[in-house]
């Protein structure tokens, strides 16, 4: 069992050339916005701490303006106003006593850290050595100063957030781009795409491409499309024209072959009254045989000739007539050699159509002597013509009560010199195996067709329901 491919491979290539392209696109933008990302934040970090550390310098230097620590003494009242003008909770330690100094609603930042920036709790504390003197290394105490953690993280999410956006935005515009570009790149191939179809439709390679705007590969391939199509139409025109001039051959060869069939006939038949003599049963023997030959000859001759005529579109003129009256006049012209088979008629109303009377005839004639040779004796044939008012066409059905066709035979019972034998037939090596093409190409040439199939009675059915020319048609059996 075949499996079905993956759900990607049916897509077209537009949209695969786009999916590839926002791939990359995306892949690129990840890449890109993680470094960007990364670095952005550290630097926001970094300049984060480094607010909070100088917010820790500036109140180091205001404790120091203002009054003077030293290792046993902590002034408390002096200390507190300057934290009251700190917008973030901040303290000041002593290391010798080991006094803290904070307003009273301020958080708990913890014991005293050696690192000038830490995290406690919420806060991002930056603590700052407070030495007397300034600058010699005697650390008295420690001012620190926190700010809350959250206004960091909230300016970092929002710098991820944007290079998300920016990531997703920019691939979604280069999926559209790609759609966009793999569309136009791709029109030419729909143009041939459609050409081709439209040739595998009609069987024309009559079809001309525009000329292609741009020297790329597509258009070198239209340019080559438009090649084979015109070498193509030559090839197809030149065989139309061999052909063509074959069935003229043909055509003509069966006609001119008539005169001497005809002529030889009657030097036969014109023997055949004068011989005399003792040898005279051998001689008419051979004649009667070579009659027999020519006669034969004369048919296929006649049933080729009919054929070339139809190959070679030679349509002889068209008048009205009475589909229904034929058929009488066929049925009548039979039935005294058949003997040994009934033919009835079922012609109740006269049926008008535009078309060839001797053709009609001929087809009539050919589909009762193919019901002859293959039913046995005794076999009812029925030749019926009636009006199909749903298609407003005429209907000629030709039906028996025999063993009838075969099905695996129908689709080539009217293809050329095909014989069939079966339990009924009487005569398949006397057939030229030309009948029922002669219907079916009599049918075309009249707008129609010829069909085959099982009749009510058991046998066989024949039916021609071509497209009239005066708002009826013709059917055969």
């Amino acid at each position: 069992m075949r499996q079905s491919r993956k759900w990607p491979s049916r897509w077209p290539i537009r949209w695969k050339l786009a999916a590839v392209s926002s791939g990359l696109t995306f892949i690129i933008l990840v890449a890109f916005g993680v470094a960007v990302g990364q670095l952005t934040s550290s630097q926001i970090r970094d300049n984060y701490a480094a607010d909070t550390e100088t917010a820790a310098d500036n109140l180091v230097h205001d404790v120091r303006d203002v009054v003077r620590l030293t290792p046993g003494y902590t002034p408390f009242s002096a200390i507190t106003p300057l934290l009251e003008n700190v917008d973030t909770p901040a303290d000041v330690t002593t290391i010798a006593t080991g006094d803290t100094v904070r307003l009273k609603d301020s958080p708990n930042l913890g014991p005293v850290s050696s690192q000038r920036i830490t995290e406690v709790g919420s806060y991002q504390v930056a603590t700052v050595a407070y030495e007397d003197p300034p600058g010699s290394g005697q650390v008295i105490g420690y001012v620190r100063v926190a700010r809350p953690i959250d206004r960091l993280d909230a300016s970092v999410n929002r710098i991820w957030i944007s290079v998300l956006a920016g990531t997703l935005g920019a691939t979604l515009l280069a999926a559209l781009a790609g759609v966009v570009l793999s569309r136009r790149a791709m029109r030419p191939i729909s143009s041939l795409t459609t050409a081709a179809s439209e040739i595998a439709r009609t069987r024309d390679p009559g079809v001309t491409l525009a000329n292609p705007v741009r020297d790329d590969e597509v258009g070198e391939l239209t340019t080559t499309f438009n090649e084979m199509l015109y070498e193509l139409s030559l090839s197809r025109a030149e065989r139309e024209q061999s052909l063509a001039r074959q069935r003229e051959f043909v055509a003509d060869a069966s006609h001119e072959l008539r005169t001497p069939l005809t002529s030889v006939l009657a030097n036969l038949e014109l023997l055949e009254h004068s011989l005399t003599g003792q040898d005279r049963e051998l001689e008419l023997e051979s004649v009667e045989s070579a009659l027999r030959s020519s006669q034969r000859m004369r048919r296929l001759v006649a049933d080729l000739q009919i054929l070339a005529r139809a190959d070679a579109g030679r349509t002889q003129s068209v008048s009205q007539c009475d589909l229904s009256e034929i058929a009488g006049d066929a049925v009548e012209e039979l039935a005294p050699l058949s003997d040994s088979h009934k033919i009835e008629l079922d012609a109740p109303a006269p049926v008008m159509l535009e078309g060839t009377p001797d053709d009609l005839h001929r087809v009539i004639l050919n589909l009762v002597d193919n019901a002859v040779r293959h039913t046995p004796e005794g076999t009812t044939i029925t030749v019926a013509t009636e009006i199909d008012h749903q298609s407003d066409e005429a209907l000629l059905t030709v039906t028996d009560n025999g063993p009838g066709v075969p099905e695996e035979l129908w689709p080539h019972v009217f293809d050329r010199f095909v014989r069939n034998t079966g339990p009924g037939d009487r005569a398949a090596a006397n057939g030229t195996g030309l009948g029922l093409a002669i219907v079916f190409a009599i049918a075309q040439s009249h707008h129609g067709t010829a069909t085959v199939g099982d009749s009510p009675d058991g046998g066989a059915k024949f039916s021609v329901p071509p497209t009239p020319l005066i708002r009826k048609s013709l059917g055969n059996r």
